[in-house]
């Protein structure tokens, strides 16, 4: 892979910061690096393989000669700047705008990294992280017997929200440990030892703006319209890591044998499964790695044709940054 000319628009948040971490862990063939963030952090520098580098504010030169922009900042920021980067002939990786089918190529590598391609002026659309942590499993499963139905609770940790969101809970932790009230801040409730039914923003109807859209990602992943997509997604008093307990409903009746085969040697999934001796997902166990944990399968009707599971991943890691970097290497393969 020939060293390429980067830029990161939102450098300096959790999934800015972790993308540099993973270019750096994968030794990606960095030939120039431009870092861009808000006004009130221009001028400080970041360490990328030991040499600082200066944040810069955005305008609309900050692209030109640039072969890759990754875009983990704000949705209007994004909004804003990601034409201009495909005006200049970047390839632009975006993390913060909702995927469109037809204007983006939304993409697990794992499941579909062969339709990435390295076109000039395309978008790789990353899915919201709890999509490739459930699509990852699934798509395996998948190759295994048809799906017919999927029931999905996720819980959700507070760091897709951004560091304000994590040192709100942190703040909310404290204040309630030393008997004080805590303020909701940036939640619609307090946080701290909570749970909250609501991730996004409810706009139509009784889903959220969230749930809705990782159902049309999952959808679109798993190549099956007919597919029977319920989810509810809840927020939890978690830092990082998310995860999610999964009901899959197959067509006929499976082997399990099969499916723990399948399972325990895809890529981009740790098997986990004894849980007898405590060997399960969990969220702590899941920070700082790079695969989708999955355990705890077990039948769950007469006939054979239900499972259960438990899953796990990194939020920041495989459900942003790795995706992202991954998606490039792939795409300048092809």
């Amino acid at each position: 892979m020939i060293p390429l000319n980067l830029a990161i628009v939102g450098a300096t948040g959790s999934v800015g910061r972790q993308l540099l971490e993973v270019l750096e862990e994968r030794d990606f063939p960095v030939k120039s690096l431009r870092l861009f963030a808000s006004d009130r952090s221009v001028g400080d520098f970041i360490d990328f393989n030991e040499k600082p580098y200066p944040v810069q504010s955005l305008d609309k030169d900050s692209f030109s000669g640039v072969d890759v922009v990754f875009f983990c900042a704000p949705r209007d920021i994004c909004a804003s700047y990601l034409p201009l980067a495909k005006i200049a002939g970047a390839l632009c990786v975006d993390t913060a705008l909702p995927w469109i089918d037809g204007q983006a190529i939304l993409s697990v590598p794992e499941i579909n990294g062969d339709n990435l391609n390295r076109a000039k002026q395309r978008i790789l659309s990353n899915p919201a992280s709890i999509t490739t942590m459930i699509a990852l499993p699934l798509s395996v499963l998948s190759s295994c017997r048809q799906l017919k139905r999927i029931v999905v609770t996720s819980f959700e940790s507070v760091s897709g929200e951004g560091v304000k969101a994590v040192d709100g809970l942190r703040t909310q932790c404290g204040e309630l440990l030393n008997g004080r009230p805590a303020k909701n801040g940036c939640f619609p409730h307090q946080m701290a030892f909570n749970c909250l039914p609501q991730v996004g923003l409810f706009r139509d109807g009784q889903e959220t703006d969230h749930e809705q859209q990782v159902q049309h990602e999952l959808i679109h992943l798993l190549g099956d319209t007919h597919l029977d997509v319920a989810l509810t997604c809840v927020r939890v008093p978690v830092f990082y890591g998310d995860c999610a307990s999964i009901y899959i409903e197959f067509d006929q009746p499976v082997d399990m044998a099969s499916l723990e085969q399948a399972l325990s040697t895809a890529p981009g999934i740790e098997w986990l499964n004894d849980p007898q001796q405590g060997e399960y997902p969990m969220p702590v166990d899941s920070a700082g790695t790079d695969d989708v944990q999955v355990g705890r399968l077990r039948f769950v009707n007469k006939s054979g044709s239900a499972v259960q599971m438990f899953v796990a991943m990194d939020n920041l890691r495989k459900g942003a940054a790795l995706n992202m970097v991954q998606m490039v290497e792939r795409a300048w393969e092809n």
